[in-house]
Order: C-alpha cells, then sequence, then structure tokens
C-alpha cells in the first residue's frame, strides 16, 4: 500500500460581500515587552535558551492556559498544544482545530475569558478596546510574517510602491495595470473582512487608519484567507459561474500562509508575489528584517497575569530552542531562525520515519540514498507477527521533513 502526500482541492469562493473598514490608528511593539514599544519586529539577536521542557517548568494537563489565536497562527497554537499533551491529542476531544481569528481572540484576552493568545500584532481598534477596560498587553515574538502583495502569475507587473497601495485601496484610484508596469488590464483590488489578521496588516503597516474606499468594501470583499488566493489568482477567468474579464486582481495576503497552503494545493503557481518598494519577500529578506513589510506573530499576554503562570511559561518556551523549532515545523519563520540548527539532517529525517512507524515494531532502518531535498529508507517493521520491508521517501521543506510516499506493513 503506497501513501502519498495528500492534495486539498478548494473550490473557487464567490466574492462575499462584507463591511471591510479598516480600524483607526496603527501600532507597534518590540520583540518581546509591553505594547507600544518603539522597536519593530525582526530577527533576535539575544542568545536563545535551549533544553527548556514543560512539564519540568510546571506546566501539565491539569493547569493547561486558555489558548486561541488568528487562523493564520493556528499551527502554532496546536504545536503548543502537543507540546504538553502529546502528538496523539489529535484524536482527543478539546484538541484546537479552530481558532477565533484575530479581532475576536484579542476582545476575548482583553475580557479575561483567555490567558494567552498567538496574533499579528493588534490594530488600533484593538488597542481602544484595551484602553477602555483598563487592560495593558504584553507582547512576545515568537515569529517574523509579512504582509505580501499578489496578483495572477501571467500579470507582467513585478512591483508595487507605498504611496500606490494606499491610493488603490483608499481611493480605488488606479484603474489599469498599466501604472504598474502591468498590461492595459484593469486592476481590480481584492479586499479582507475587518477583524481579518491580513487586513489588520494591512491597516497598521500601510493605510494607518484611513478608512478603505467604499467602492471596494462593498463589491470586492473575500472572508477567507483561501479565498483570498483563489479570487485574485482567478478573478479575470470569471470563476464557476461567471464570464472572463479584461482583468487582474490584486489582493494581499501572509508570507507564511501561502507558503503552507501552497504545499498542499499549488496555489502558489497561479500567484505571483510583487516586490514591495523593489525589495522582494523571500524567508530570509523578512527574517532578516530588510523586507519592508515585516511584522511578526506574538504570544500576546495581560499584564496583570502573575509571574509563575503558565501562559508566562509557555511564550517563554514558545521563544525557546524546542519551541522555535517546533514553531518552524508548522511552516513558520522563527524570530530566532539564525540561531536554530539545521533541520535537514539525515537523523531529523530518522526521527520523522520512526514517528511514521510508531505502530510498528522497527527492527532496523536503513538509508538508501538522498538526492538534494530527498531522502528515502528501507524499514523492517512488524506488525500482527509479520515482519515487512518497507520503503519510505521523505522530502525536505521549510517546515521540516516530510512523507512524501510510503510502505505500510500488511494490516496497518
Amino acid at each position: 500500500m503506497k501513501l502519498w502526500k495528500p492534495v486539498v482541492c478548494l473550490l473557487l469562493s464567490g466574492l462575499l460581500l462584507s463591511a471591510c473598514a479598516a480600524p483607526a490608528g496603527s501600532a507597534s511593539s518590540g520583540a518581546e515587552g509591553n505594547l507600544g514599544g518603539s522597536s519593530e519586529a525582526g530577527p533576535e539577536t539575544a542568545p536563545i535558551e535551549s533544553g527548556l521542557d514543560l512539564e519540568e517548568l510546571g506546566v501539565t494537563e491539569e493547569n493547561y492556559p486558555r489558548v486561541d489565536g488568528s487562523t493564520s497562527t493556528l499551527g502554532i497554537v496546536q504545536a503548543a498544544y502537543e507540546a504538553v499533551f502529546g502528538p496523539e491529542s489529535m484524536d482527543e476531544e478539546g484538541y484546537p482545530w479552530e481558532a477565533s481569528k484575530t479581532v475576536p481572540s484579542y476582545e476575548k484576552l482583553i475580557a479575561g475569558e483567555l490567558d494567552l493568545i498567538l496574533a499579528p500584532s493588534p490594530s488600533a481598534d484593538v488597542l481602544n478596546q484595551a484602553k477602555e477596560a483598563g487592560v495593558e498587553l504584553e507582547l512576545a515574538q515568537v515569529a517574523a510574517e509579512a504582509l505580501i502583495f499578489i496578483t495572477p502569475a501571467e500579470n507582467t507587473a513585478s512591483n508595487i510602491t507605498g504611496d500606490q497601495v494606499r491610493d488603490i485601496y483608499l481611493h480605488n484610484g488606479i484603474a489599469s495595470w498599466t501604472e504598474l508596469g502591468g498590461p492595459d488590464r484593469t486592476l481590480v483590488p481584492i479586499c479582507r473582512n475587518a477583524d481579518s489578521g491580513s487586513q489588520s496588516q494591512l491597516d497598521n503597516l500601510i493605510l494607518k487608519g484611513e478608512p478603505m474606499d467604499p467602492s471596494i468594501q462593498e463589491n470586492y470583499v473575500e472572508l477567507t484567507m483561501e479565498g483570498m488566493l483563489e479570487q485574485t489568482a482567478f478573478y479575470h477567468t470569471g470563476g464557476m459561474f461567471g464570464q472572463p474579464s479584461d482583468s487582474y486582481a490584486l489582493g494581499y495576503t501572509l508570507f507564511t500562509y501561502l507558503q503552507n497552503m501552497d504545499e498542499f494545493t499549488g496555489i502558489a503557481s497561479s500567484l505571483k508575489i510583487l516586490d514591495y518598494e523593489g525589495v522582494p519577500a523571500t524567508a530570509q529578506t523578512i527574517s532578516g528584517g530588510s523586507y519592508p513589510l515585516t511584522d511578526g506573530y506574538y504570544a500576546v499576554t495581560r499584564a496583570d497575569l502573575p509571574e509563575d503562570h503558565p501562559a508566562r511559561v509557555l511564550t517563554r518556551w514558545l521563544r525557546s530552542e524546542e519551541g522555535q523549532v517546533a514553531i518552524l515545523s508548522r511552516g513558520f519563520l522563527p524570530v530566532y531562525l539564525d540561531q536554530l540548527p539545521p533541520q535537514d539532517t539525515e537523523e531529523n529525517a530518522r526521527q520523522v520515519v520512526l514517528d511514521y512507524y510508531s505502530s510498528c515494531d522497527i527492527q532496523e532502518v536503513t538509508l538508501v540514498g538522498r538526492e538534494g531535498d530527498r531522502i528515502t529508507f528501507q524499514v523492517q517493521a512488524e506488525s500482527g507477527g509479520l515482519s515487512s520491508l518497507c520503503t519510505i521517501t521523505l522530502e525536505f521543506y521549510p517546515r521540516g521533513w516530510q512523507v512524501v510516499s510510503a510502505d505500510l506493513p500488511p494490516g496497518v
């Protein structure tokens, strides 16, 4: 029996109508500290902690904090949960399969309904809510992220500037892609709903609290992150029910979300990431901080939490070597990326193989060969009293080694 990497098929979403007004104001924070610090998100230069064990630090299944976050950080929420409850908890009640999304998570944290959230930096609206409630927020950056602008792959435009983004989304002021060095096609700006993480990023980093043009809010709103990718890639084709048009869409999303979705759907081949102010968005420019729209994902707590609260301990673990490797394995860019040991080693690949065949009695694992980012092993495994020689191939992605194909012993 062969197991192959799954392909998730997503139906092309329709344009959904909803309010998309950007909240007022902006905020910034340092890599670690109270909200309102002057330093920007970027790579950590302080030495990373290592050798941290959550159980030894006092975080258990019984006192695990109330954790939530945004859609884009759900993988980090799950990594933290599994560090305490184990990977097998995926099959148990209570596993965090869904997130409350960015703004609702902040609102619950402010209301005292949560202990810790993992989310992009808060919008001005969220900051105002916290101020009115008399709540001070503390942010500790755990991963790097960036807002990126996307368009169909066949679009010849390659760069966009901050002034152009503001003209487009504040005034719907650019009608043709020719003004961005592209073809003579209509520029259709797609936007997200106001409580989404990517919308908060657009507001914080570029729009600076000014309201979006009503004609965009009313006609070109996408309510899901997946839908934004699909609408941007295929709007000009007319979708499932419309007619093709002489246009190309402009959309925005988060860098690591696009990379992770591409592993399952291949959507990136239908999209182009535009350079911003002449700087390409890559893992290197984002983690190094040279890409202008670099921000981050944060572990956010209320400042009034006791110093020994499990949420603070969990935040510390997420910024340790163990936590940062777990974050990397979920496809994110750790804030301590430059200080992590290489992840593409044979030793790490062997551990993935052992985990994959954990339900069997593994007698021997033999390296067959490695070519580029692919590595193949033969595994002598026993199950149900029968011994089988299985072949397994892994490929290295930014998130680590992933199983591409594998034999399974009979009965497994």
